[in-house]
């Protein structure tokens, strides 16, 4: 999420008008962490009092007291509530083990924003729940209902203890039901669903399930260099935490400033204290500046708008207090409908809290709560209750009460990359053993491959109404293709065909020099996706093809080159035998999670292309593949391409041809695997350019191409693809030139 330049400049320019008081305060924070200092010096007085009572109202505060506290006769009726903050946030942590707990149950109703336009992703921020029905995030990550309407709220976005990821749901926003916003302030708050989009096997869960954050207007709970601890989703990543060394440096008006890990993708996220109540709303940063006003980077050279904004060096970071915004929403409510001022009522006023430990999120009974599944693993608790030894049964189960009954088959425990061990995660397929799972026994497997490879008649290049062959291979590229064992009579043995597209493989290279596959926008079905299960092609040798073992415990993930629902069209069984088929890893070729997730216009395009073509009852024959080069870095002893391209081909409403290619690189990314976080960039380029690049020749396509008689490389273009080539950058989906 990029921050506006707009609000950048507020937040320095409040940062620089503090300057003077910021600057007392960090002194007598460095004097409070010296043995002799105490962080109650730190803040004024009244501050100090306001949140001495707030803590001491908290009974496991002051059963934490009676554990530890001083009983001789000499301490009796020496433990003042000076000494009892002094222990708490002074670094002596009272709760224990209970602040992991509580914040693992208030990091539920934290999710990450999906901002999307109709048709693709266009920028990720955080969001949390403030009520049973509405989420809290800034007004530069949904500006207005509009960017909203298409948005969407995803829980779960996270892996478990075993490193494996969560089953995450995403929850559309509701606009129309509720929405308010303040550029000034950079908040919004907007309705969510009751809820969950439906998963892959159909299933939605409740909303209710992820709770909501209590949130108060009253004063004392934080005091300047305390702790602030965040919950987050960094450039759309999986949620993270940023955990007690993030210091209250500077509180005034409606902001604070603060000390801590956060990051631009940071944008919406809660910030808390160490009794887990919401503090505020993180919002933006300071960044480091020269003598010439100069934003700096992280090497200390100055920045410009060309790089990406995880470059900048970053100072502090700015939130907007909770009381202030409580108050905005409060002066809102004026005018509104029933219905909305009910949700309202609801953020502003929860009911009055049960006598116990510290509620700062609400969570439904958890008899009541479904339990969270994860897609593989052992199961997740996420509201930690005493629990019976587990018992085992026959069948390998182990059953747990907690009190919720979960049966968990210890098989499904595996590392999802990685081929099973036994015979319980894999399935007969053409050949045997040639099927590597990533799930376990508790489920039937979706995917399962048509044995007769004879019967698929592949890409058909009169597909269109004009002829669209195969592109053409040189000599060389011949001589390096991996050849088909089993060819029917008269095939290509370089051409694999599969049902309703095909590809040829590099042998030594082991991924295809390219893909091609006929898409028919009318007779477009989506067979659903539960449990990949990919296949090595048995008539090429598994050392011509990469496995699953490239993808354990790194950052590649396997990336469809055709994509899954291109080929899935035609009756109820030729769309699913389609559907499997682009799960051979002939197909697949390493992606950069970042790169194959969402996060870039790509991914935007793939889905416009097969929406449209639903939408208009179109034919279109698509090609993808990689840009091989000589530079091009190894990994675990394959050569991983940095660059992919993309080719649409389809009859316009007049009747005339189109042909138009596309680049991205993750060259970026793969280089210095998470050295830093990169969205990729996607050009529309000549098809000329792809077949100079690869050396395919697609010349009879070239005089279909708006593109074609663009020469002049683009300086932006040649940085992001890391070779010059005329090109267009996409910045939205209306870019492109059909």
């Amino acid at each position: 999420m990029v921050i506006p330049d707009d609000v950048l400049t507020a937040t320095q320019a409040r940062f620089q008008a503090r300057k003077g008081p910021r600057a007392g305060t960090e002194e007598k924070i460095a004097e409070a962490h010296t043995p002799q200092g105490s962080i109650l010096n730190v803040d004024a007085p009244e501050r100090v009092e306001l949140r001495s009572r707030r803590v001491m109202r908290q009974p496991v505060v002051r059963d934490a007291l009676k554990a530890t506290a001083d009983t001789s006769p000499a301490a009796r009726g020496q433990v003042r509530d000076e000494l009892v903050l002094e222990r708490i946030i002074g670094g002596n942590n009272l709760l224990g083990i209970a602040f992991l707990e509580l914040g693992t149950a208030v990091a539920r109703s934290v999710g990450r924003v999906i901002v999307r336009d109709r048709f693709q992703i266009r920028s990720f921020g955080t969001g949390f729940m403030i009520s049973p029905r509405l989420a809290l995030t800034n007004n530069h990550v949904l500006a207005d209902a509009q960017s909203a309407r298409f948005s969407r709220l995803e829980f779960n976005f996270q892996n478990g203890v075993s490193g494996l990821p969560l089953a995450a749901s995403q929850f559309d926003l509701e606009p129309d039901t509720f929405f308010r916003t303040d550029s000034g302030l950079d908040v919004t708050v907007v309705a969510v669903a009751a809820t969950s989009r439906p998963d892959g096997a159909g299933a939605s869960v409740p909303l209710a399930g992820f709770g909501f954050n209590r949130t108060s207007k009253e004063q004392g709970k934080i005091l300047l260099g305390e702790s602030i601890n965040i919950i987050q989703h960094p450039e759309g990543q999986e949620k993270q935490l940023a955990l007690q060394q993030n210091e209250l440096i500077d509180r005034f008006d409606q902001f604070l400033h603060y000390h801590t890990d956060t990051s631009p993708g940071s944008s919406g996220s809660p910030l808390f204290n160490n009794q887990w109540e919401v503090l505020g709303l993180h919002h933006s940063g300071v960044p480091a500046r020269n003598a010439a006003g100069d934003i700096l980077t992280v090497d200390g050279t100055v920045w410009d708008s060309t790089q990406d904004e995880l470059r900048i060096q970053w100072v502090a970071n700015e939130g907007i207090r909770i009381s202030s915004i409580l108050a905005w929403l409060g002066a809102n409510a004026d005018g509104m409908a029933n219905e909305e001022r009910a949700l309202l009522e609801e953020a502003l006023n929860p009911p009055p809290l049960p006598p116990g430990p510290p509620h700062p999120v609400e969570l439904p009974d958890p008899v009541k709560l479904d339990p969270v599944v994860k897609r593989q693993g052992p199961v997740e608790v996420h509201l930690p209750q005493p629990v019976e030894q587990p018992v085992a049964t026959a069948e390998g189960a182990v059953s747990l009460t907690i009190p919720l009954h979960i049966t968990v088959r210890l098989g499904a425990v595996q590392a999802a990359h990685e081929p099973a061990p036994s015979s319980a995660g894999r399935t007969a397929g053409p050949g045997s053993g040639d099927a590597i799972g990533t799930g376990s026994a508790l489920a039937e497997e979706a995917v399962a491959i048509d044995p007769d490879y004879e019967g698929r008649k592949g890409y058909d290049p009169d597909f269109l109404d004009v002829p669209v062959p195969l592109p053409v291979l040189t000599a060389e590229q011949r001589a390096e293709a991996a050849q088909n064992r089993r060819p029917a009579q008269g095939q290509d043995p370089t051409v694999l065909n599969y049902h309703h597209f095909s590809l040829v493989m590099h042998r030594s290279r082991r991924l295809a020099l390219y893909t091609a596959v006929n898409v028919d926008g009318r007779l477009s079905q989506s067979p659903k996706r539960d449990r990949d299960k990919w296949y090595f092609d048995p008539r090429l040798d598994r050392s011509e093809q990469i496995g699953g073992d490239l993808y354990a415990g790194n950052d590649f993930d396997r990336g469809h080159l055709v994509r899954r629902l291109d080929p899935a069209w035609g009756p109820d069984a030729a769309a699913k035998a389609a559907n499997d088929d682009t799960f051979h890893f002939t197909n697949c070729s390493p992606q950069h999670k970042k790169f194959n997730q969402g996060a870039s216009l790509w991914a935007g395009l793939e889905d416009y292309v097969l929406d449209t073509a639903k939408a208009e009852k179109l034919r279109l024959s698509v090609f993808t593949g990689p840009v091989f080069t000589a530079n091009d870095p190894e990994f675990q002893a394959a050569r991983i391409p940095l660059s992919f391209w993309k080719m649409l081909v389809f009859q316009r409403p007049d009747g005339s041809h189109s042909a138009s290619a596309y680049m991205i690189s993750q060259h970026e990314l793969v280089e210095g695997i998470l050295r830093e976080a990169f969205t990729p960039v996607t050009f529309q380029v000549p098809i000329r350019r792809i077949s100079e690049l690869t050396g395919l020749d697609f010349g009879h396509l070239f005089g279909w191409d708006p593109m074609n008689d663009e020469f002049e490389p683009l300086p932006r273009a040649q940085e992001a693809l890391a070779t010059p080539t005329p090109a267009r950058e996409l910045r939205t989906l209306e870019d492109m030139q059909l």
